[in-house]
């Protein structure tokens, strides 16, 4: 009996240490889009709020170069949405955003998606 209490409060511990990590829940743009005009920032929604200090998230042209304004912030009103500003103009193409998160428990979450702009 008092093995399996053990048994049973371990694997709770471990499943709420596990649901206290931050998971991306949904982007914009979304992964794969094809957009007619440039987006002017990223939005990224996570699960629960990130520490944006020792998050990175970047924007890379289909050279390889960074294009973002290297600015990510959370959002006003929302603390779970992270934002990162676009220039003013991106020219036709496929851009990749690779994100490297990390949550209050210190747990680092990484992913990447892409979109295109048409011409």
């Amino acid at each position: 009996m008092r093995r399996s209490f053990f048994a049973i409060f371990g694997l709770l511990a471990f499943a709420a240490n596990v649901l206290a990590h931050s998971a991306l829940e949904r982007t914009q743009p979304k992964d794969g889009a094809s957009l007619k005009e440039a987006p002017r920032e990223i939005q990224m929604w996570f699960s629960e709020p990130i520490k944006v200090g020792l998050s990175t998230i970047e924007v890379r042209d289909a050279a390889g170069n960074q294009v973002d304004q290297r600015d990510l912030r959370t959002g006003e009103k929302t603390p779970a949405l992270v934002r990162l500003s676009l220039p003013e103009k991106l020219a036709p193409g496929t851009y990749k955003v690779t994100w490297s998160a990390v949550a209050q428990d210190l747990h680092i979450g990484k992913g990447s998606f892409s979109f295109r702009i048409a011409p």
